[in-house]
């Protein structure tokens, strides 16, 4: 994909964006890692040191210079809850709570547990008891930096769930071949393509009849909901191709700068994918 003059702010913008996140998932991807967790699969691995508080606090504030603008702008008296949030993290690392975070957001005050409910915009107040092992954690972890522990596709914060990509399972290969490739996209374009990778994760768990009816639906929870992207043998190269041959296919039914805007995309994703070594 070129970058033109006119996409040079989203590109510094975006690798701004990137690097923040990669700091704030470097830092708490470690201390994951020393408590026998696994954080992002992207990351580096762990030299071993201990994070300090510092670390904590810095990449949380790196990261806040750069997205919090956008994320919190309604949040009220929202540099106070950022720094309450701030304090949490570094005090959960010192309690040990990234191993047992349950136990931990269980001894918390009101006030305490209300400053994470709006730091992750949950719409109801938390409810502890109600929390899975990965519901709870991610409450402990800054936004970019939240895991899905159980490897299902999908991201739980409290009792919510979401699609992301990259998440934590993405290889970095092809977290930096995304990266690469939507580097000029503006925040909806990106979440277009974003959805678009991960939509599958759904469309697995939905069933049909002979004639396209619907039939069911697997839940997250269920024993028979399917992650296809956690197949050893998944290809992200494969999904690049399947959706180039798919646009293809409909190529006289799409709109000519629709199309043009797809096939730059998922060819500069192939090539990027290519470029990265990734499968």
């Amino acid at each position: 994909m070129r970058v033109q003059a006119n996409d040079s702010v989203l590109v510094t913008a975006n690798t701004q964006r990137v690097a923040a996140e990669r700091g704030v998932q470097q830092v708490f991807t470690d201390i994951l890692s020393s408590v026998g967790r696994s954080g992002f699969a992207s990351a580096d691995a762990s030299d071993g040191s201990a994070v300090t508080a510092d670390e904590i606090t810095d990449s949380w504030h790196e990261w806040l210079n750069v997205s919090g603008h956008t994320r919190y702008t309604t949040l009220d008296a929202a540099e106070s809850t950022l720094e309450d949030f701030s304090e949490l993290m570094v005090e959960a690392h010192d309690a040990g709570a990234y191993a047992a975070p349950q136990a931990f957001l269980s001894g918390l005050s009101d006030d305490q547990l209300e400053t994470i409910q709006h730091v992750h915009h949950l719409a109801q107040p938390i409810n502890v008891g109600a929390l899975s092992d990965e519901g709870a954690l991610n409450l402990l972890l800054p936004p970019p930096a939240q895991v899905d522990l159980n490897h299902d596709g999908l991201t739980q914060s409290g009792i919510g769930y979401s699609l992301r990509f990259p998440d934590s399972h993405t290889p970095r290969a092809v977290a930096d071949a995304w990266e690469e490739a939507t580097a000029g996209l503006s925040f909806s374009e990106r979440m277009t393509r974003e959805l678009q990778v991960t939509s599958e994760i759904l469309l697995t768990n939905i069933r049909v009849d002979d004639n396209g009816r619907f039939l069911s639906r697997s839940e997250p929870g269920d024993a028979d909901f399917v992650n296809p992207m956690a197949s050893s043998d998944y290809s992200y190269l494969n999904k690049a191709r399947k959706a180039l041959e798919s646009l293809e296919s409909f190529k006289n039914q799409t709109p000519p700068d629709q199309y043009a805007r797809d096939h730059s995309f998922w060819t500069a994703f192939e090539s990027a994918l290519q470029d990265n070594g990734a499968v």
